[in-house]
């Protein structure tokens, strides 16, 4: 089990590297957020690159796998594959997550949604991160009201990751991009694109505030 675990890893890896073809196929790997709860994960890898050498059927395979050993351990149905199919000479895979622990356990990665008061318990240390608004103005999380209603996303990414998060509300905040080397930017009005410009092998958290 730990090898094909180690498979998916490097696989999905992979996959988080590349971009995508033509056609239809999503441009870069999305996390999207519903308001009933729902969690859901598109990887997207382009099928051309010269070490991507492992067939959709056996992607799929390593990827139940490690599915199936997870919820083994931690409950039925806490991590979904929901496709794996080709679009436009990409890879593309769905997951579906119960809850951002899941995503965290699954990937072995930071993900919290909840609020600021909720994430000032968790250790997330809020006040020493500087925000802006999707207006360009700076703000400070100290100075914003009702911690125990308003919402906050924070991700972990790797160096040379991009990510497109749609989350259930309007974006307040982002955190200014010199915090962290990424650069977070607005996508209308509840998406966010995040790129970790980041040195190699470095992982950095991203902190959305939205209603």
């Amino acid at each position: 089990m730990r090898k094909a675990a180690g498979l998916l890893g490097l696989t999905i890896l992979l996959l988080g590297l590349a971009g995508c073809g033509e056609g239809q196929a999503p441009e870069i790997n999305t996390l999207s957020f519903s308001k009933d709860g729902d969690i859901m994960h598109r990887i997207v890898g382009k099928m051309d690159q010269n070490y991507y050498q492992i067939e959709p059927p056996a992607l799929e395979e390593f990827a139940v796998s490690r599915v199936d050993e997870y919820c083994a351990e931690n409950g039925e149905k806490k991590v979904s594959l929901e496709a794996v199919e080709e679009k436009g000479g990409s890879i593309v895979m769905d997951f579906k997550y119960a809850s951002p622990e899941d995503y965290s356990g699954f990937n072995r990665r930071v993900l919290y949604v909840g609020t600021l008061a909720g994430a000032s318990d968790e250790g997330f240390e809020l006040e020493a991160v500087p925000f802006v608004s999707p207006e360009g103005k700076a703000a400070e999380v100290g100075y914003i009201e009702d911690w125990d209603k308003t919402q906050v996303f924070i991700l972990e990414t790797k160096s040379g990751e991009e990510m497109l998060v749609n989350l259930p509300g309007k974006t307040l905040y982002v955190n200014q991009s010199a915090h962290s080397g990424q650069e977070l930017t607005l996508v209308g009005k509840k998406s966010v694109k995040i790129s970790n410009q980041e040195a190699d092998g470095t992982m950095s958290l991203s902190y959305i505030i939205y209603e």
